[in-house]
């Protein structure tokens, strides 16, 4: 009995060939593919990241921004009403101010005690002489 080389092995191992530069090529281009893909995929995956994280702070300092903005115009409505009520104190010491002297110069003057002597000596003398008919 005779064996056959070929029989004999239970299975066939294929040779090795030797890879193709294309196949090479083919594999290195694929894997630098895959790669770049990779690190775009990462750099976008940053870039929505940080926009997200930049624009919730620009929404955050707005946020500040208005608030302020609005304490201003509370505090600018204060002081509108403060002027407001300086301006009419002043009017109303303004008036105060001329009444007082309307009613100095309304007022009756005393006369000095020369004029009163004068005045009641006038008064007797004219009292004194008889009137003529």
């Amino acid at each position: 009995m005779e064996f056959d080389q070929k029989e004999e092995a239970p299975f066939n191992i294929p040779e090795k060939k030797k890879a193709d530069k294309k196949n090479l090529i083919i594999y290195i281009v694929t894997g630098v593919i895959s790669v770049s893909s990779l690190i775009y995929g990462y750099a976008s995956y940053q870039a929505t990241y940080f926009k997200d994280a930049e624009i919730q702070k620009l929404k955050l300092d707005l946020e500040e921004a208005n608030t302020k903005l609005l304490r201003i115009d509370a505090l600018e409505n204060q002081v509108k009403e403060l002027e407001a009520t300086l301006a009419s104190k002043a009017a109303i010491e303004a008036k105060k101010a001329t009444k007082l002297k309307a009613k100095k110069e309304t007022k009756k003057v005393t006369p000095t005690k020369k004029a009163v002597k004068k005045s009641k000596a006038t008064t007797k003398t004219k009292e004194k002489k008889p009137v003529k008919k």
